[in-house]
């Protein structure tokens, strides 16, 4: 009876042991996917969402223009947070030419915490003196978001990743409509294309020269 019970002792040990060092090949490679190379966050932004353009009062005395946006902030990650030690830095801009940029107006973002697949929407107002101009040769406004700041995933030894971020937003001057509707991601300098006047597709391009 003894050696039965002995038996039965090994193989439900033999069992586990198996049971063990499958979940460790198994699961192995899914900790390393969600711990060992992270997300970076995504941002995309909507400018003038629900704001009514009059475009043709835009020379009138005394006209303060008005941009309203919607920042997205995204974690992609599924089991790591992020944290936004320093504040965010904004800066709205339109181009007059394909080589010069104007600064209308700047917005900050006091550090946070963003945890793990959340999404934050950052709704808001900023007021600009005076009115942006079409871009040159053509019948357009070419507005420009940028933005620049730095993460930190929630994890030992990890270290600050700075940020640089741009997109263009076009508004038609006769119709005041928008050229891209929804929201627009935000991209690398290193992803700009040139600024051509007759081939310009701004929901594409972002142009990365100051």
């Amino acid at each position: 009876m003894a050696r039965s019970v002995n038996n039965g002792s090994d193989l439900i040990c033999i069992f586990f042991g198996w049971t063990i060092i499958l979940g460790i090949f198994v699961l192995a490679p899914v900790l390393i996917v969600l711990f060992g190379y992270p997300s970076s966050p995504s941002f995309s932004v909507n400018l003038f969402d629900n704001q009514a353009l009059n475009m043709t009062k835009a020379y009138e005395p005394a006209t303060n223009f008005t941009i309203h946006f919607d920042l997205k902030l995204k974690n992609r990650n599924k089991a790591i947070g992020i944290h936004y030690p320093d504040p965010i830095n904004i800066t709205f801009s339109y181009f007059p030419n394909v080589s010069f940029l104007v600064t209308l107006a700047e917005y900050k973002l006091d550090s946070f915490y963003q945890g793990n697949k959340k999404t934050r929407h950052v709704r808001d107002v900023v007021e600009v003196n005076g009115f942006p101009t079409v871009l040159e040769g053509t019948n357009m406004i070419a507005f420009r978001v940028d933005l620049v700041g730095t993460y930190r995933y929630k994890k030992a030894g990890t270290k600050r990743h700075k940020v640089e971020l741009g997109c263009v937003v076009s508004v038609d001057y006769t119709s005041s409509n928008k050229m891209q509707t929804g929201f627009i991601e935000l991209v690398e300098p290193g992803l700009d294309s040139n600024l051509h006047v007759k081939n310009f597709t701004p929901q594409y391009q972002y142009y990365g020269g100051r």
